[in-house]
């Protein structure tokens, strides 16, 4: 028998509610850790995942790449170029976009941040089994829609 969480049964037993209540405590504990260790978010190291992954790429192309707004997007990339972790070229082609590309601090940051993030993963994960991992990974795939973009939180 599983120990109750809400003490609510409306709540208890609604698979959406506690999704989205692991997720928030998840996303909580990594960026606490993300923003003492390395200064940054998760979707700030989503974004430097992207970026280390695709290379050079429009803003655009990060924004679908992501699954967020370009307005979300923009927000992100300017607090990711504050703190000098991705650089802005123009295009020669089309002076209005922007290309992105990681600074060789990005690069560092990045991969610290992969490192910590690893190990809250384990711990976080660590009360499922490996199956119950690969199993919850499948469903959310399953739930994901392709005509959905994410807004700002």
């Amino acid at each position: 028998m599983t120990k109750p969480i809400t003490m609510i049964p409306e709540l208890e037993n609604n698979t959406s509610f506690m999704l989205g209540l692991a997720y928030k405590q998840f996303r909580t504990i990594a960026n606490q850790t993300l923003a003492i260790e390395c200064d940054i978010t998760l979707e700030m190291l989503g974004a430097l995942r992207v970026l280390a992954h695709l290379g050079e790429v429009p803003q655009q192309a990060l924004a679908e790449a992501l699954r967020r707004e370009r307005s979300v997007t923009k927000r992100l990339v300017d607090n990711c170029i504050k703190r000098d972790l991705v650089e802005v070229r123009k295009s020669e082609l089309n002076k209005k976009a922007r290309y992105l590309v990681l600074t060789k601090k990005g690069v560092e940051v990045k991969d610290k941040a992969h490192q910590q993030l690893s190990a809250l993963v384990d711990d976080f994960y660590s009360p499922l089994t490996t199956q119950e991992r690969g199993l919850i990974l499948s469903l959310c795939k399953k739930l994901i829609r392709d005509d959905i973009f994410l807004t700002g939180e």
